[in-house]
C-alpha cells in the first residue's frame, strides 16, 4: 500500500471500513429478506453515523480547494458525483427498510458503487491532492478535520 501524507491518513482508515462494509453488503444481497434487512440496517447506521461525515470532510476540506484545477477538478467533480449518487441509493435502502424488503439487486449496487469509489479516491483523487497541495495547506487542512 502506498504511504499516505499524514493529514489524509484518517481517510485512508474510513476508506479501508467502507470497503469492509461494502463487501457484508454485497455477501447479504446474495442471503435472505432478514440478513439483507440487518445487513441494510447496519450499513444505514454506518452510512449516517461516519460516511456522510466523512463526504464532508473530503469535499470540504481536500477537494475544494483543487475543484478549479484543470488536472484536478473533473476528478473532484466525479468524487462529489459519486457521493451524491451514494446518497440517493441509502435514500433507497432506507425506504426499503421501512417497507420491510430491501432487495439484494440495491445492495449489490451500493456495495459496487461504495467499493469503485474507494479505490477510485485511494489511487487517483488522494494521490492528485498530495501532489498539487502545498505542505503547509496539507498541514493546515488538518487543522480543520473533526473525529469521526
Amino acid at each position: 500500500m502506498t504511504r499516505r501524507h499524514e493529514t489524509l491518513v484518517p481517510l485512508t482508515h474510513d476508506h479501508h471500513h467502507t470497503l469492509a462494509q461494502a463487501k457484508r453488503l454485497e455477501k447479504a444481497a446474495a442471503e435472505g429478506d432478514a440478513a439483507r434487512a440487518a445487513a441494510a440496517g447496519d450499513f444505514v447506521n454506518f452510512y449516517l453515523g461516519r460516511a456522510v461525515r466523512h463526504f464532508h470532510e473530503e469535499e470540504e476540506l481536500f477537494f475544494a480547494p483543487l475543484v478549479d484545477d484543470p488536472t484536478a477538478g473533473p476528478l473532484v467533480m466525479r468524487a462529489v458525483t459519486e457521493h451524491l449518487r451514494l446518497h440517493a441509493l441509502v435514500r433507497q435502502v432506507r425506504r426499503g427498510l421501512t417497507g420491510g424488503a430491501v432487495p439484494g439487486e440495491l445492495l449489490s449496487d451500493v456495495s459496487r458503487l461504495l467499493a469503485e469509489h474507494v479505490r477510485f479516491e485511494e489511487r487517483e483523487l488522494l494521490p492528485l491532492v498530495e501532489r498539487l497541495l502545498p505542505e503547509e495547506e496539507l498541514q493546515d487542512l488538518a487543522g480543520g478535520r473533526r473525529e469521526v
